[in-house]
């Protein structure tokens, strides 16, 4: 596994005769970690006995994945909490702790039943849901009124309207996230999805498979051809989330495909766009199987099963405080990330802060999961891989899907 270098910046919150100390590492996209600073200064007057010291990570969840791992494989008991993708509990769970006599103590009725799903390994529960989320599409309100277009419902209607203001203001037509790592495949799986393709169906590869494959071809071909028309700008295919929202929330996109963080931020008070967006369901593909899908994103907070009774005893103090009602209604309203709790997602405050929450509501319920396997990484890799050629190169997709298709029946030994 690749080495990678990791600067360490550590924020303690100490009171005199503490008694135990925590690591907690964490990405940095967005407002997220000001706001975790801001939590943890509140946490350390509730438990002045516990000092927290925190670990900045990489922005890309592909890197934090390969550092974690290597973490917890070394035997390391530092980080001891760490945020985990919705993806990687199978994959980790030999490592992590079992919460699952914790279930009371954390309440896991009151989370979304896909954020809780995620964190269940077959009898265990290895995090507690923190953040739930689902790709979405934003748009320029004020740009779709002043040439008199609707908001997109379908892929095609996306593609004509952006195409059309784009070349009209100057601007670009549509950024989403294109670089070669997961960010990608959880735009492939929306395209594949609403084209009424597959590429896994349970622990079945189906990328071949008569019912979806003209589908997927369609699909993946769509998505080169938002490159090749100019509707989507070359440089997507090095684009993450943060490249995509800088993009749009510097008045340089009409449509932007993104999680929930990027509201808050697009609506700041400096912000070029600020009063000007929508937010709306992911576009459906063609008829007659045509449908909107975003897929299930999301974090929950998992402890270091290397980390010593009285550290886990700690962690598990720490993640009940961040993951409470009241903290996901703070961490929603001031870093624009959504909560997992179905209280705080619809509480008062959370919607006046993020009126579409609303609106997006059966969207968080019916958020598509990638799939479920301890080799999701070599799963998600193969994929990042075959769809990026075609992005980045003029390798014809239909070959490229077949060779897909063998390369992750090799993987899981079909």
């Amino acid at each position: 596994m690749r080495k990678f270098l990791v600067v360490v910046f550590v924020c303690m919150f100490f009171v005199s005769g503490f008694s135990v100390k925590i690591t907690m590492a964490m990405g940095t996209t967005g407002k997220v970690m000001e706001v975790l600073y801001e939590q943890l200064e509140l946490f350390s007057k509730e438990y002045p006995n516990i000092q927290v010291e925190v670990m900045h990570l990489p922005e890309s969840s592909t890197t934090q994945h390969d550092l974690l791992a290597t973490y917890l494989a070394s035997g390391n008991p530092d980080p001891v909490v760490f945020s985990i993708d919705c993806i990687w509990p199978a994959e980790f769970e030999p490592f992590l702790v079992d919460l699952s006599k914790d279930y009371e103590y954390f309440e896991f009725e009151d989370f979304f039943e896909g954020s809780s799903s995620s964190v269940k390994v077959g009898d265990k529960i290895v995090g507690v849901p923190w953040v739930i989320d689902a790709g979405m599409l934003y748009y320029r309100k004020d740009l779709l009124d002043k040439y008199g277009y609707d908001v997109p419902e379908t892929w095609d209607e996306l593609y004509q309207t952006a195409k059309d203001i784009s070349s009209k203001e100057g601007i670009h037509g549509f950024v989403w996230q294109g670089a070669r790592y997961e960010g990608l495949v959880c735009d492939v799986f929306e395209f594949v999805r609403s084209f009424g393709g597959e590429l896994i169906d349970g622990e079945t590869v189906v990328v071949d498979d008569p019912q979806y494959f003209n589908k997927n071809v369609a699909a993946i071909t769509f998505m080169k051809k938002l490159i090749d028309d100019g509707i989507s700008p070359r440089g997507v295919i090095t684009h993450m989330e943060e490249e995509a929202r800088r993009i749009f929330q510097n008045g340089d996109a009409v449509f932007m495909r993104n999680w929930s963080y990027a509201w808050i931020l697009a609506n700041d008070e400096n912000s070029p766009v600020q009063g000007k967006i929508g937010v709306t369901t992911i576009p459906k593909g063609p008829e007659p199987d045509g449908r909107s899908s975003s897929t299930l994103g999301g974090w929950s907070l998992a402890i270091n099963g290397n980390a010593s009774d009285e550290q886990i005893d700690a962690a598990k103090k720490l993640i009940r405080f961040l993951t409470s009602k009241e903290q996901q209604v703070y961490k929603s309203i001031n870093d624009g990330t959504t909560p997992a709790r179905k209280s705080a997602y619809l509480d008062p405050r959370t919607l006046e802060a993020f009126p579409f929450f609303e609106e997006m509501y059966e969207v968080y319920l019916a958020a598509e999961p990638r799939p479920v396997s301890p080799l999701y990484t070599e799963i998600s890799y193969e994929i990042q891989v075959a769809v990026h050629q075609v992005l980045a190169s003029n390798k014809n997709p239909e070959v490229t899907l077949k060779e897909l298709s063998n390369n992750l029946r090799n993987l899981m030994s079909y």
